[in-house]
């Protein structure tokens, strides 16, 4: 059974019918279409599915999508300030 989740994405809104079971970085990258949320290593430990979630750092690998529903995220995208990078896109850039 399907369920929606709704979450705000770099500030804009995503609303999605889901399976219960579908992780948060796998709605970010293939519903969300935002692809600089990466599967490093399937345990949590390499940090690459990093993401911002209410002010707090979490791993989107680790909770599923539904748990999310109604929260505000922010990815790698989602740091810059219009055509400047943010620090931390320009070390990965560098």
């Amino acid at each position: 059974m399907r369920r929606r989740v709704a979450v705000t994405i770099n500030g804009t809104k995503h609303e999605h019918e889901v399976e219960p079971r579908l992780l948060l970085v796998h709605y970010i990258r293939d519903v969300a279409g935002l692809t600089g949320t990466h599967v490093g290593c399937d345990t949590s430990n390499c940090g690459a599915c990093t993401v911002e979630l209410d002010g707090h750092s979490v791993k989107s690998c680790t909770m599923f999508a539904v748990q999310a529903d109604g929260t505000q995220i922010t990815t790698i995208e989602g740091l810059a300030q219009g055509t400047t990078l943010h620090p931390l896109q320009q070390a990965f850039w560098d």
